[in-house]
């Protein structure tokens, strides 16, 4: 090409024709495009770099973060490895963890906070639940003797035909009066598959065996329930237990049908469960809509408030007996109808547990039982543990109507310190009494006549001698009363019996007072009924 055409060609181009060569232009061209292209690909390579090093740098810090939340947790293992591996006397691993995670529990200073393992964990909700695996009947303990004071519906003890009044002579082949009974009892109470028992049965004194075969059954909340008075209904709730509810729903329906206007509600011993069951029980008696209790969990959570949605006697007069042993959710039932004017309280203060708990499972092994809420009486009050004695104690319920004795009264029981010879002599002679009196047809009402003709025979069967802190006239008393007792059970007569066994029940009396003021009815000897402890009362979960 002729330099005039490649210099006018430069020039266009933009290039000195001195160095119009076309490798050199080629070069010349090609080389900036490279550099910008490289300058654009190491932009971006430290742009991503330092997304990278921001992105590893964030997580850096999230794992130093993790680590240190779990700095404690390491400590704690590092402890129990140190112990397991250099401590003298040292323990198995999960022993070693169940230990140190009780030791935290306690350091909560919570008195309900538990660390639970299967079985008591299987205990705790069936009582919840109401659940029982155990025998299903209350035992009444006279001296050396025993006997059948209750048989659960539908327990196992029911199925196996034990009837209330039963003698037991043997239990699992060991004769009552043997030093290795009591062993027995306890024992198969709480396993094995079946008990064998040697039954005397009145009114004829035949002897039986019966095999009572463990199950699951479910226990009843409702325990009691009749006319204490010919408008005056009773109904002794033991637990807030699943459909305890429905329960009281049921016994107060069937006690309004044959007549009653009012109700005594016997929370005696009733240490709660449910808190949705202890809300629809008060609200039976609540205007529809009225607050029965509300939740306060952690601060700033507001507190979730239960309300009647089921009144069904929002109007009938109403008494509650109450003592040391009414707790959780029976206190709220007890809380929820004085504060709405509802109902008086009888009897002694209350326990005051305002507090729920929740079941956390660690393992299929380990539960843990927490508390999670306190729960506050319409009026917002909260509800402490009772603390201390007499005027000067805090915490619980303080009933309307405090009693010095509100103690419910075994009208079977014999008195504690009568010797042994002296209960043997007046049990036999009371047993002795009934059974010929059942053999004979004599007439069960009025119980005062009853009464009256037990007390004539038995006045001829007083032992000779006799300790002085016993003496003739004490005796006849109780065998009178044992004897009265005995038939009534025999023949099933279980409302008369309640009637007979409750009139100089001091609770009852002032709880029939209030709801029916001039009620009265057969007195039967109230310096002859040795008060039940709490730790005797209702085992009808046995």
């Amino acid at each position: 090409m002729p330099y005039q055409r490649r210099s006018a060609l430069a020039m266009r181009r933009g290039v000195s024709p001195n160095f119009v060569n076309p490798r050199p232009f080629r070069d010349a061209v090609i080389v900036p495009r490279l550099t910008v292209r490289l300058a654009a690909v190491t932009a971006s390579a430290l742009v991503a770099l330092g997304a990278a090093f921001a992105v590893g740098a964030s997580v850096g810090a999230e794992r130093v973060r993790a680590r240190d939340e779990w700095a404690d947790g390491r400590l704690l293992s590092t402890a129990i490895d140190s112990v397991r591996a250099n401590a003298l006397d040292s323990l198995p691993s999960d022993e070693l963890i169940r230990r140190a995670v009780s030791g935290m529990l306690r350091e909560l200073h919570d008195p309900y906070a538990a660390l639970l393992q299967a079985d008591s964990y299987r205990t705790y909700r069936g009582n919840l639940l109401g659940e029982s695996q155990g025998l299903g009947m209350s035992l009444r303990q006279q001296g050396a003797l025993l006997s059948v004071r209750r048989v659960a519906a539908g327990s196992p003890a029911a199925a196996a035909g034990i009837r209330r009044g039963d003698r037991i002579l043997a239990w699992n082949g060991i004769p009552v009066g043997d030093r290795r009974a009591r062993t027995a009892v306890d024992s198969s109470r709480s396993q094995g598959d079946s008990t064998q028992l040697l039954i005397w049965r009145a009114p004829y004194g035949d002897s039986t065996h019966v095999i009572v075969r463990r199950a699951t059954w479910r226990t009843q909340a409702v325990t009691e329930s009749g006319l204490l008075a010919d408008s005056v209904g009773y109904v002794r709730l033991v637990s807030i237990t699943q459909n305890a509810a429905q329960e009281v729903a049921t016994a107060v329906t069937t006690l309004e049908r044959r007549g009653a206007r009012s109700l005594v509600l016997d929370l005696r011993g009733n240490s709660g469960g449910l808190l949705e069951e202890g809300v629809k029980t008060a609200g039976l008696f609540l205007p529809r809509n009225a607050v029965v209790a509300s939740l306060a969990g952690r601060p700033g959570v507001t507190p979730q408030v239960y309300r009647a949605s089921n009144s069904r006697w929002p109007t009938m007069p109403l008494t509650v007996l109450v003592d040391a042993g009414t707790a959780s959710a029976a206190e709220i039932i007890a809380a929820a109808l004085r504060e709405h004017g509802r109902a008086l309280l009888v009897g002694a203060p209350t326990y005051g547990k305002g507090v729920v708990q929740r079941i956390v499972k660690l393992s299929p092994d380990l539960s843990l039982r927490l508390t999670i809420a306190r729960w506050l009486t319409p009026l917002g009050h909260s509800l402490e543990r009772r603390q201390g004695s007499g005027k000067s104690a805090t915490g619980g319920l303080l009933p309307d109507v405090v009693l010095d004795d509100p103690s419910w009264r075994d009208p079977s029981g014999v008195p504690r310190e009568w010797a042994a010879p002296a209960i043997l002599s007046v049990v036999a002679a009371a047993d002795s009494t009934a059974m010929r009196a059942l053999r004979e047809g004599w007439a069960m009402a009025p119980v005062s006549m009853l009464e009256s003709r037990l007390r004539l025979r038995l006045a001829t069967q007083v032992p000779r001698l006799l300790p002085a802190d016993v003496g003739a006239a004490r005796w006849v008393n109780v065998a009178t009363r044992l004897a009265t007792v005995r038939m009534l059970e025999v023949q099933g007569l279980d409302e008369v019996l309640l009637r007979y066994a409750l009139r100089e029940d001091a609770a009852i009396r002032a709880g029939l007072d209030v709801v029916a003021p001039g009620s009265d009815g057969v007195r039967v000897l109230p310096s002859e009924m040795p008060r039940t402890r709490a730790s005797d009362r209702d085992r009808d979960r046995e």
